[in-house]
């Protein structure tokens, strides 16, 4: 789907919730769905600041909880109180590593841990509408810099 599509799919279910399509929410939702990356709410704010000053703190973060509520947005806990998301319309499903050290976030799709889920649910007789999985751990990078730091100098 392209951007001027997923930007009409959105505003319409807005819309439907009863929420008016200002400037400043086209602003802040086009910004939301362009980005490619985990960003904070302050990101986007400063992002969607460029295109036009007035935009809001309280409608950035009121704009992402409705996003959120719609399943347009996905928001990540980063382990630290932090919170990024990133726009899942129109893209496949994959789950995340958040490095607790870096805060680096990893992207992984694993068709097993998939299956093992459904088969989970099947057993207990849920039906799974959608999840996400957060593994909460160190990168390869933080890992070496830990073992360095533990090494005593002498």
């Amino acid at each position: 789907m392209k951007l001027d599509q997923e930007q009409q799919v959105v505003e319409a279910a807005l819309r439907r919730r009863g929420f008016r399509w200002t400037n400043q929410r086209a602003a802040i939702v086009r910004t939301a769905l362009q980005s490619h990356e985990h960003f904070t709410a302050e990101e986007l704010l400063a992002l969607c600041r460029r295109i036009d000053p007035k935009v809001s703190r309280a409608t950035v973060y009121r704009t992402l909880a409705v996003l959120e509520e719609a399943g347009f947005v996905e928001g990540l806990d980063t382990g630290d109180g932090g919170r990024r998301f990133e726009h899942v319309l129109g893209h496949d499903h994959h789950d995340h590593m958040v490095c607790l050290g870096c805060g680096s976030i990893f992207e992984f799709r694993d068709d097993e841990l998939e299956r093992r889920q459904e088969v989970a649910a099947k057993r207990i007789g849920f039906r799974i509408e959608r999840h996400s999985l957060r593994i909460h751990g160190r990168c390869r990078d933080c890992q070496r810099a830990q073992k360095g730091g533990d090494r005593v100098s002498g």
